[in-house]
């Protein structure tokens, strides 16, 4: 099974050449601040969606989504939440998933991709493929075959931050002389 990670889109609609990028999935979680029902309602074109409310969300995407979501997925208990902690660096995302006694913890918020292992469990935050902070826009991407698990960061795009872009540009075409 495909699934794809993703948070913090923070867009009224999705764009269709997002959308394409985003395409062939068997499944997708979208851990919050979707911002608004219409883009819960273009991402379900796409597949299973399975999703939590963000705190940016719009009042109508909060009364129709949970702040936490729990699911079974082929035996990996996943859960989805928003914003676990104050700092995506501190006990609270390991804390939360094992409060949520999950396998796989998938968060937001944070606007670019973490990933850590407390023992067997791992959290990730897919970052941003929109809104990225000092990273590229990026999702994640989950494989489970044969009872096993893999995880990798997905760039969905180019970077949009004018200090990425530039130092993208130094790296693609070189060092340039100064006059």
């Amino acid at each position: 099974m495909k699934i794809l990670l993703i948070s913090d889109t923070h867009l009224d609609r999705i764009p269709k050449d997002l959308l394409e990028i985003l395409t062939g999935y068997d499944m997708i979680l979208h851990a919050g601040d979707l911002i608004s029902m219409d883009v819960y309602t273009d991402l379900k074109t796409l597949g299973e969606l399975h999703a939590v409310a963000g705190n940016s969300d719009h009042p109508d995407v909060r009364r129709a989504l949970p702040e936490r979501l729990k699911i079974d997925v082929e035996g990996l208990r996943v859960g989805i939440i928003h914003r676990p902690a104050h700092s995506p660096d501190s006990p609270g995302v390991a804390l939360m998933a094992r409060e949520m006694d999950v396998d796989l913890l998938v968060f937001g918020h944070f606007h670019k991709p973490i990933f850590e292992r407390d023992g067997s469990r791992m959290m990730v935050c897919p970052g941003s493929p929109t809104s990225p902070r000092l990273s590229p826009p990026s999702a994640a991407e989950l494989i489970i075959a044969e009872g096993r698990a893999s995880l990798r960061i997905v760039p969905v795009g180019r970077p949009v931050c004018s200090y990425l872009q530039f130092a993208e540009m130094l790296y693609l075409n070189g060092p340039k002389e100064v006059a």
